[in-house]
């Protein structure tokens, strides 16, 4: 789901951006039955029962069994609704078993970990496909993803043995999922000014400054400073602001 959707090991098919949107909504949404599986899918022309029933056909072929024999996308019984099998995970719960494991290990110990984090990032989540069903999630998705960038991002930059480079991947990866988070900015801003790369620096400047028009948002004091500091700093460190 960190990116286009897909089910990992399967081969493509005509159907299959939809098994795939089905999938991602059982997973994220266990125990619902037909008529809210039907409504979300397209909440303006909402699927119908036999519809509903064909993509369920196929996701379950798709996923197979468990090494018991058991479906992965077991048939409800008695009016309970479609839940999968335990086994079946997602990156995006992946995502946050590694992030939160990382970030309460903190700097050094959890680093490894929110490098395996960034590293299922494949681009915006549930990238091309419009699922009403799913902004909340996608929201959530976007915040921990830019706040576990953000982490990596400083822990990499203000090291004792800093690794800019890798504190660059990290900033820039993030921007490619949220453009208008200014922390990000902030953050791309240290690492150059660090780097000593003051065209770097008016580049950031200049790429912030094109996504504020953009939207049509004010940047907010701290980038502003941020900005002012960065085109004129000769330090290798600006204040730490967030």
């Amino acid at each position: 789901m960190l990116g286009p959707l897909r089910i990992t090991g399967t081969a493509a098919s005509a159907h299959g951006p939809r098994t795939a949107a089905v999938a991602a909504l059982l997973h994220l949404r266990p125990g619902r039955g037909t008529d809210y599986l039907c409504q979300a899918m397209d909440p303006v022309n909402p699927w119908s029962t036999r519809t509903l029933h064909s993509r369920l056909s196929e996701l379950r072929n798709v996923l197979g069994l468990t090494h018991d024999g058991l479906p992965l996308l077991p048939r409800p019984k008695n009016g309970a609704g479609y839940v999968l099998h335990p086994s079946v995970t997602s990156d995006w719960a992946e995502f946050k078993i590694l992030a939160s494991r990382g970030l309460a290990a903190g700097p050094g110990a959890g680093t490894a970990d929110l490098e395996a984090a960034m590293a299922l990032v494949r681009g915006r989540p549930f990238e091309g496909r419009t699922l009403p069903w799913a902004d909340p999630v996608i929201q959530e998705m976007h915040s921990r993803i830019t706040d576990t960038a953000h982490t990596l991002a400083r822990w990499h930059t203000d090291s004792d043995t800093p690794d800019l480079d890798a504190a660059r991947r990290t900033v820039l990866q993030a921007l490619e999922v949220e453009e208008t988070s200014e922390v990000l900015y902030r953050d791309l801003l240290h690492i150059e000014a660090a780097a000593g790369n003051q065209a770097a620096v008016r580049k950031t400047v200049a790429r912030a400054q094109q996504m504020a028009r953009t939207y049509d948002i004010t940047l907010d004091d701290t980038t502003e400073q941020t900005i002012t500091e960065a085109l004129t700093t000769t330090s290798p460190r600006l204040s730490q602001r967030h």
